[in-house]
C-alpha cells in the first residue's frame, strides 16, 4: 500500500514538474499615444488553437502587467483593450521557461468617424465594469451559470456556491439588470444554462445614490448576465422529483419566462429531507443541522435548523422596467413548514463543593404557514433626482406543542423530578418600508432623506401543565396548569436628513440630522390552577410594560483622500436620547434623557484599513422583569426594572491583498460596551431550587480575529491546483454570580480549516480538507472547585470528489471524518459519507440516484462549559436515506 501510495505521489509530483517546465512569463507597459500609462487595462492571452483564454489580468496604474505560468510552445493571441484606446492584438509563441518582456505598448487612440470592426476582446473594463465575452470559455453541454463562472479568471467559485472577485463576496446576481428570483444568488447561478448568456458583467454597485462613497471597495460586488439577443424572449426552467427510502421525497419546478423587460418566475417546491428548494447539490452535509451548508434562503423555506421537517412552498417573483426611469418588482412567497424536534442531554454542576447530575429530554412538533409579499418601486425623475420606496408584509401562524421532562440528584440523593407539556398558538403580522428621496442640486451638491418604519404585533396563547416533585421537602408533589395571553407590538419610525458637498477633488463633507420614535410593548395576562384549586389570574406574575424612546442626532463627516494611497475620515455626532419605561402600576417608572457624544475615524493607507467609532444602543430590554416570577415552585425569577443605555466603542483593523494568485484578507475587532445583562444565581445545594435574577452588569469586551486565504499553487489547461484557509477566533464576555460569588465568563471560539483542491480538466476535483475547532471557558474566579475551566476541541478531515459528465455520467461524493465529543467525557469518530450518481439523457435532463449518509453514523449533538456547569446534548437529525429521482430542464426560445 505504502509503495502505491509513493508511486502515485511521484506520478503527481514529475507531471506537475513536467508542467512546470513548459512555464513562460509575459510582462510590458500599456500606454497612450502620449506615452501616458493606462490605468486598468485589460490582457488577455488566448490560445489560437480553440479560442480558450490561458491567462487574463489588469495592469496598475503603472500602466505595468505580468503574466506568468504561461504554457510554452503554443501559439498565443496577446489582446490589449482600454476604454481611452483602440484595441491591440498580435500573435506569439513563447519559449520554455522564457521572460518576454514587451517594454511598451501603445495603443492609438480613438478618432471620431473612424469605424473599426473586431471581435469583442474575452475580457475588458467598460468604465468601471469588467465584462467577459462569453464565447471564450468554453462548458460542457447542460452545464449552469455557476460552471460556466469557475472558468471566468478573476473569480473564485467555492463548493457551497459562494462567489468572491477579488476576494470579496459577491452579493447579488442580476439578469439582464433585474434582481432575480431571490437575494441567494445561488438560484441564478444553478439554475441558468450558461448557453443563455453573452456576457458576464462583474461592477460594484453603486445603485441609484450619487452620494459620496468613503471608500470604493466597500461597495457590494454585482455580477450581471447579459443573454444573448435571440435568447430575450424565452421560457426556460426545470422541474425535479425524488422518491426513496423511509419515506424520503423530494419535488419542486422553476419556471421563468422573460418578454423583453418583463421577467416572471414562478417557484414550487416540498421536501422532507432539510433541503433548500433548489440547492440539490449533494457535497454538503444539510441533514446535519449545525454542520449544515448554508442557513440563508429562509424566505423560500426548505431549511430546518433542528430535527426533521416537511416543507412546501410556492411563489412568483415580477420584474418589469417601464423604459429606462421606472422599474418595478413584486415577489411573493408562501410557505408551510411541519418540523419535529427531539434532544436529550446531561449536565454537570457543582455548587457548595456538591456536585449535581441532572438529565433531560425534549421534544417539540411544529407547524408553520406564512405569507411574505416584497415590493420595489424604483422612479427615476431626472437626472439628478430620484425614489425608492421597498414595502414589506408579512403574515403567519404557528402551531407549537412541546413535551419535557428533567431529573436532578446528586451522587447521594434525588432532588427534583419534573415533567411539562405545552401548547401554544401564534400569529404574527408585520409591515416594514424604506422610502429613499435624492436629489442632485448642483454636480457638487447632494441632497437626500430616508424613512424608515416598522410595525408589528405578535399575539400568542400558552397553555402549560406541569408536575414537579421537590424530593426533599415537605410538600414534595406540585401540579400546576397555567394560561398565558400575550398582546406584543412594536413601532419604529425613522427620519433622515443628509446633505453632502463634493466640491473638492480631494475633500467631502456631509451633514446630517435625524429623528426616532420607538416603542415596545408586551401585554400579558396570566391564569393559574395550582394542585386543582381553581382557575384565578395571577397579574402579580405577568411582565407589562410599555418602553418608549425618542433619538436626535445631528453630526457631520469630513472624508480627505490626499492620494490613492491614503485617505482618512473624520466624523462626530451629538445624540439626546429621550427613555421613558412604563410598568403600568406593577413598579416604579422610569425617565431619563441623557446627551452623547460619538466621534468616528477611518484611516486607510494602501491596503491597510483602521476604523475607530463610538455608537449608542438602547437598554437591553430583554432583561425586564416587571414582578418576582414564582410560579414554577423549581425556581424563582427576581424582579429586573434598572437597565440603562449602552455605549459601544468599536476598533477594526484590516488589511487585504489580491492579485491573479493570491487572495489574502487579514482582519481584528473589539467591541467594548460599557454595560452588560449580566445574571445573579442563587442555588439550593439541599433541595435542588434555584432562584435567578438578570441585572444591569459592567464593561464586556468582544473580540475576534480571522484570515482568509487562497494561492494558486498551479494552473494549467490540464490540472488546477489551489490551496485555502479560513482561520477565525472569537472571544465573548458575561457576567454569572452564583450563590453570590461575583464572576465574570470569557468563552474562546477558534477554527482553522485548510483545503486543497485539485482539478484535471475541469472535469475531475478532488477537494480534500482538515478543520480544527478549539473552545476554552475561562472564569473571572480562581481557585474555586465550585467554577470549572474546560477545553473542548473538534478534528473533521473531509474529501469531496466531482467527476463532470464522461459521456453522460457524472458524480458527487463527500466523506466526512469527524473526531468530537459523544459524551461530557466521551470521543467518537464518526464517518459521514454522502454520493450522488447522475446520467443525462439526450434531451439534456438527468436521472439521478442520491445516498445521504451512506454509513448510518449522521449524528448532532453539542458539548459545552459555562461557569460551574459541564453540559453535552444529542439533537435528533436525518439518517441514512436513499433518493432516485428524475431532473427535467427546458429552454423555449422565441427569437425576435
Amino acid at each position: 500500500m505504502k509503495k502505491t501510495l509513493l508511486f502515485i505521489f511521484l506520478f503527481l509530483t514529475n507531471g506537475f514538474l513536467l508542467q512546470a517546465q513548459q512555464y513562460a512569463s509575459l510582462n510590458g507597459i500599456v500606454v497612450n499615444e502620449s506615452r501616458q500609462a493606462l490605468d486598468k487595462a485589460t490582457i488577455a492571452l488566448i490560445r489560437e488553437a480553440d479560442s480558450s483564454v490561458v491567462s487574463y489580468t489588469l495592469t496598475d496604474k503603472s500602466g505595468k502587467f505580468n503574466l506568468v505560468r504561461i504554457p510554452a510552445g503554443s501559439k498565443l493571441s496577446l489582446s490589449i483593450s482600454h476604454i481611452d484606446g483602440a484595441p491591440h492584438n498580435q500573435s506569439l509563441t513563447l519559449q520554455p521557461k522564457e521572460i518576454r518582456d514587451l517594454d511598451s505598448i501603445m495603443l492609438e487612440s480613438k478618432r471620431l468617424n473612424e469605424v473599426v470592426v473586431t471581435a469583442a476582446p474575452p475580457v475588458r473594463m467598460n468604465a468601471d465594469t469588467l465584462e467577459y465575452n462569453t464565447n471564450y470559455f468554453k462548458t460542457r453541454p447542460n452545464a449552469n451559470v455557476e460552471e460556466l463562472l469557475k472558468q471566468l479568471p478573476g473569480l473564485q467559485v467555492n463548493l457551497d456556491g459562494t462567489i468572491y472577485y477579488q476576494g470579496k463576496e459577491v452579493s447579488s446576481v442580476k439578469v439582464n439588470g433585474s434582481d432575480f428570483f431571490a437575494s441567494d444568488l445561488r438560484v441564478a447561478t444553478r439554475n441558468l444554462d450558461a448557453t443563455l448568456v453573452k456576457t458576464v458583467q462583474v461592477y460594484r454597485d453603486r445603485g441609484e445614490s450619487k452620494n459620496i462613497v468613503a471608500n470604493e471597495e466597500d461597495l457590494p460586488v454585482t455580477i450581471n448576465l447579459k443573454f444573448k439577443k435571440d435568447f430575450l424572449r424565452a421560457n426556460f426552467g426545470k422541474a425535479y422529483a425524488s422518491g426513496g427510502t423511509r419515506g424520503r421525497y423530494e419535488g419542486g419546478a422553476l419556471f421563468n419566462t422573460f418578454r423583453d423587460t418583463l421577467q416572471v418566475s414562478l417557484i414550487g417546491f416540498g421536501n422532507n429531507i432539510n433541503r433548500q428548494s433548489f440547492d440539490y447539490g449533494e457535497l454538503s452535509e444539510h441533514g446535519g443541522m449545525a454542520r449544515a451548508e448554508n442557513y440563508g434562503f429562509d424566505n423560500l423555506g426548505g431549511r430546518n435548523y433542528w430535527g426533521v421537517g416537511d416543507d412546501k412552498g410556492i411563489g412568483f417573483n415580477l420584474n418589469n422596467d417601464w423604459g429606462k426611469k421606472t422599474k418595478l418588482n413584486i415577489m411573493f412567497m408562501l410557505a408551510h413548514k411541519n418540523s419535529r424536534s427531539s434532544s436529550d442531554g446531561f449536565t454537570n454542576s457543582r455548587y457548595d463543593g456538591v456536585t449535581q447530575f441532572a438529565d433531560y429530554m425534549n421534544e417539540n412538533e411544529q407547524r408553520n404557514l406564512s405569507n411574505t409579499l416584497r415590493t420595489l418601486f424604483r422612479h427615476r425623475f431626472d437626472s439628478t433626482s430620484f425614489m425608492e420606496f421597498q414595502p414589506t408584509l408579512t403574515l403567519s401562524n404557528n402551531r407549537q406543542k412541546s413535551w419535557s421532562s428533567n431529573e436532578m440528584r446528586t451522587e447521594a440523593e434525588r432532588l427534583t423530578s419534573d415533567s411539562s407539556r405545552t401548547d401554544q398558538d401564534g400569529r404574527n403580522f408585520s409591515y416594514a418600508h424604506n422610502l429613499y428621496w435624492e436629489k442632485e442640486l448642483a454636480k457638487s451638491h447632494v441632497l437626500s432623506f430616508r424613512n424608515t418604519f416598522t410595525h408589528g404585533t405578535n399575539s400568542s396563547e400558552e397553555d402549560s401543565e406541569q408536575h414537579a416533585t421537590l424530593f426533599q421537602t415537605e410538600n414534595p408533589d406540585n401540579r400546576i396548569w397555567s394560561s398565558t395571553l400575550e398582546e406584543r407590538r412594536n413601532d419604529d419610525f425613522y427620519l433622515l436628513a443628509n446633505y453632502a458637498n463634493k466640491s473638492f477633488k480631494k475633500f467631502n463633507f456631509e451633514s446630517f440630522l435625524s429623528f426616532r420614535h420607538a416603542n415596545e410593548n408586551p401585554i400579558q395576562e396570566l391564569f393559574v390552577d395550582r394542585n386543582g384549586s381553581g382557575s384565578e389570574r395571577q397579574r402579580a406574575l405577568e411582565n407589562s410594560f410599555r418602553y418608549t424612546y425618542q433619538d436626535y442626532i445631528t453630526g457631520f463627516r469630513m472624508f480627505f483622500n490626499a492620494s490613492p494611497k491614503f485617505a482618512i475620515n473624520v466624523g462626530n455626532a451629538y445624540q439626546i436620547k429621550s427613555n421613558h419605561f412604563d410598568f403600568l402600576g406593577q413598579a416604579n417608572n422610569i425617565a431619563n434623557t441623557k446627551g452623547y457624544w460619538l466621534p468616528n475615524i477611518n484611516v486607510r493607507y494602501k491596503s491597510l484599513n483602521f476604523t475607530w467609532a463610538r455608537d449608542l444602543q438602547s437598554p437591553q430590554t430583554h432583561g425586564i422583569l416587571v414582578n418576582d416570577y414564582n410560579l414554577n415552585p423549581l425556581y424563582v425569577r427576581l424582579q429586573s426594572t434598572e437597565f440603562d443605555n449602552v455605549v459601544v466603542q468599536d476598533y477594526r483593523l484590516t488589511f487585504n491583498k489580491y492579485n491573479n494568485k493570491l487572495q489574502l484578507g487579514l482582519y481584528t475587532g473589539i467591541s467594548i460596551n460599557d454595560k452588560s445583562v449580566g445574571v445573579h444565581t442563587w442555588r439550593n445545594a439541599q433541595t435542588g431550587q434555584y432562584v435567578s435574577q438578570q441585572y444591569q452588569a459592567g464593561q464586556t469586551m468582544t473580540g475576534q480575529v480571522g484570515m482568509s486565504f487562497r494561492y494558486q499553487l498551479l494552473q494549467t489547461p490540464v490540472w488546477q491546483l489551489y490551496l485555502s484557509n479560513q482561520t477565525t477566533s472569537y472571544r465573548y464576555q458575561q457576567y454569572n454570580s452564583i450563590n453570590d460569588i461575583p464572576n465574570q465568563i470569557t468563552l474562546w471560539n477558534s477554527q482553522i480549516q485548510q483545503e486543497f483542491t485539485l482539478s484535471w480538466k475541469s472535469l475531475v476535483s478532488l477537494s480534500p480538507s482538515y478543520t480544527f475547532g478549539y473552545n476554552k471557558n475561562l472564569n473571572s474566579v480562581k481557585d474555586n472547585p465550585d467554577f470549572m475551566e474546560a477545553a473542548y476541541h473538534t478534528h473533521v478531515f473531509k474529501l469531496g470528489v466531482n467527476v463532470n459528465p464522461i459521456k453522460g455520467f457524472s458524480l458527487e461524493t463527500s466523506y466526512a471524518l469527524e473526531n468530537r465529543a459523544s459524551g461530557i467525557d466521551a470521543r467518537q469518530s464518526f464517518h459521514i459519507l454522502n454520493s450522488s450518481f447522475y446520467y443525462t439523457l439526450k434531451n439534456q435532463s438527468q436521472l439521478k440516484l442520491s445516498g445521504f449518509d451512506i454509513l448510518n453514523q449522521n449524528i448532532s449533538n453539542y458539548w459545552g462549559n459555562n461557569g460551574n456547569s459541564t453540559y453535552y446534548s444529542n439533537q435528533l437529525t436525518l439518517r441514512q436515506y436513499f433518493l432516485f429521482g428524475y431532473v427535467h430542464k427546458f429552454n423555449y426560445v422565441k427569437t425576435k
